[in-house]
């Protein structure tokens, strides 16, 4: 489609994609036993184990105190456990148990999935400048709208 027969703008196409692939992963965690409040942090903590609750809200975008309440709905269902760091004893660190690495692995495999169905409707190149053209629009988010 010509740039000029565009319906939408490029950004608004961007938000559309993001609300799909968003339910998409609400539908996996559902799926997968997770509660869609815990699925971001399962999954933070399995690429980043020993984070701390302040690591989870700066990468989340949301407050400490959600995190805080989220973390200790996580820990009475069995998903983390917190550990005092032996350096600092004023950092708690977390990491899954293996309910919740058992519950990532199965989001995970869901959501690899999805991707392979994704990117196998283009060819490497086309992949290639995908993420060369998204890499550069979050550029221009970060440095010249900000």
């Amino acid at each position: 489609m010509a740039n000029d027969e565009k319906k939408i703008p490029l950004m608004l196409m961007v938000k559309h994609l993001h609300k799909e692939w968003g339910a998409y992963m609400k539908k996996v965690s559902a799926e997968a036993g997770v509660p869609d409040s815990y699925r971001l942090i399962v999954m933070y903590l399995s690429r980043n184990p020993g984070a701390t609750q302040k690591e989870i809200a700066e990468h989340s975008k949301v407050t400490h105190v959600a995190v805080s309440n989220t973390i200790k709905d996580m820990e009475n269902d069995g998903y983390i456990r917190k550990e005092i760091d032996e350096k600092d004893r004023r950092v708690t660190r977390l990491y899954l148990t293996e309910k919740g690495k058992k519950q990532d692995d199965m989001m995970k495999e869901r959501i690899h999935g999805a991707d392979r169905k994704i990117t196998e409707t283009l060819t490497p190149e086309k992949e290639a400048e995908f993420y060369e053209t998204i890499e550069k629009i979050i550029e221009i988010i970060r440095k010249e709208l900000m």
